[in-house]
């Protein structure tokens, strides 16, 4: 099979701008190197995860559907203490309604879009 040189571009640029989305938005509960020592980890009654190791944790295959579903939805099980993981799909939405002239059904593919960046690079991250 061969794989368009622009399919390998949109590939790059997905995980760039996920790697970007992780810095500004995650990084600072589950740490740089995504390991789950964040600046604000230990305030936590549940330490942020390691996302480094889900397919481990998954059996050896990385769940991307499952880590696409709670970036978007958020988590049942309390990950901060009182409070749950923040909902990233409520946050991009609501980010890209900001712009004017952008209709909801615009913002909700603009943050699916996000959302799929943030999980394609949590998946280069596995060990």
């Amino acid at each position: 099979m061969t794989v368009s040189p622009l399919a390998v571009q949109a590939e790059g640029s997905a995980i760039a701008l996920g790697r970007s989305a992780y810095g500004a938005l995650c990084a600072v509960c589950h740490g740089d190197d995504a390991k789950g020592g964040g600046e604000v980890a230990e305030l936590f009654e549940v330490k942020p995860p390691d996302l480094t190791k889900l397919a481990e944790r998954a059996g050896g295959s990385y769940p991307f559907s499952e880590v696409y579903e709670v970036i978007v939805l958020g988590m049942e099980a309390p990950g901060h203490g009182a409070s749950e993981m923040p909902i990233w799909g409520d946050y991009f939405v609501a980010d890209a309604l900001e712009d004017r002239g952008v209709s909801r059904s615009d913002a909700v593919s603009i943050a699916a879009g996000r959302a799929l960046s943030l999980t394609y690079y949590l998946e280069t991250l596995q060990e």
